[in-house]
């Protein structure tokens, strides 16, 4: 079963073509739906280069676990239920990036963690989402992943202390630092 290039296919022709591990599905696939997955990555890494590591990663993953991708019934909800399988993949390949790396870097000794507390305005009404990611990008792991969690992907601070392997008060206190954090850098934009 080969595909021909430049033809538009179904998503459930590409799952079913992904399903059977026929190459030319994966990677009509993997182009079909690499924009999405990396705007997701790009909020759990510190770089472009370890967001394209985690997609890659990802997409490993949905390869391997898409002989179990139920589709539904109803195929108009297939693109959404795709999607939403996808980015749940793609954050949790994340997570993983980054407790790999902080396993890395506790072995190392060179992860520090800086003490304050302040509370959160919004500054960022009138800032390009892309301005905000790059902003995100430049807390520490434990910060941009607790705030993405919390304030992009809506986890609770229960979710994201099971998901990360911290306590509760662990995740507050990170979320609080990584407000601290970004808002002192909104401050320093506007100056």
């Amino acid at each position: 079963m080969s595909v021909p290039p430049k033809t538009e296919y179904s998503l459930s022709s590409i799952v079913g073509g992904c399903k059977l591990g026929i190459p030319s599905w994966q990677k009509r696939l993997y182009e079909q739906y690499f924009g999405f997955a990396l705007s997701v990555c790009f909020r759990y890494t510190a770089s472009r280069e370890d967001a394209l590591e985690v997609v890659n990663d990802g997409f490993v993953r949905v390869f391997r676990g898409i002989a179990h991708f139920q589709e539904p019934d109803d195929p108009d909800l297939l693109s959404k239920i795709f999607m939403s399988w996808l980015k749940r993949i793609m954050i949790h390949t994340g997570i993983n990036h980054y407790k790999s790396a902080k396993r890395r870097a506790e072995r190392t000794d060179t992860l520090s963690d800086q003490a304050g507390e302040a509370s959160f305005r919004s500054p960022v009404d009138g800032m390009a989402y892309t301005d905000l990611v790059k902003l995100i990008q430049k807390l520490s792991p434990a910060y941009r992943n607790t705030f993405s969690l919390f304030a992009i992907e809506g986890f609770s601070h229960e979710e994201i202390a099971k998901t990360l392997g911290i306590s509760v008060g662990a995740s507050k206190s990170n979320l609080l630092k990584a407000r601290k954090n970004l808002r002192e850098m909104l401050e320093q934009l506007n100056e």
